[in-house]
């Protein structure tokens, strides 16, 4: 099965939105660095923390995309889901005049392309893409 105009959008919008994130990170490194250097306990952390967190962080988001726009796995739709609502736990804070207006403006486009394709996942055509049920790990990982 080829897959569906709105599977392609929603990796479209998925890979774009982590790319705004890590040009984010990149732009404002070091207000992360000192945000994370404020927090107590800190000082116990090794410099390449921060590093590896974010490459663990796109990690996750590119497996999740590959099996949810590649393999067409209900669970990686679920989480990527699970992981869109939390991160609304996080937008009221955006808008307190606290963050500087670079970090509100990357986090405002990431949050709307991590809203369109989790949109994307629920049309039609992509209900059907999820219902193929392609997906067997067991052939994936051999």
């Amino acid at each position: 099965m080829d897959r569906p105009q709105s599977i392609v959008n929603f990796e479209r919008s998925y890979l774009g939105a982590m790319v705004v994130g890590l040009l984010s990170s990149a732009f404002n490194w070091s207000l992360i660095r000192g945000q994370v250097a404020a927090t107590p306990g800190a000082s116990i952390l090794p410099s390449w923390f921060m590093p590896v967190t974010i490459l663990v962080s796109l990690a996750i988001n590119l497996l999740l995309w590959y099996f949810a726009a590649r393999k067409g796995a209900v669970v990686a739709k679920w989480i990527i889901v699970v992981f869109f609502v939390l991160s609304l736990v996080g937008l009221p804070g955006m808008f307190s005049g606290i963050m500087p207006m670079r970090v509100v403006i990357f986090a405002i486009v990431s949050f709307l392309l991590n809203a369109i394709a989790v949109w994307m996942l629920f049309r039609p055509d992509a209900k059907a893409w999820f219902a193929g049920d392609r997906i067997n790990l067991k052939d994936t990982f051999s």
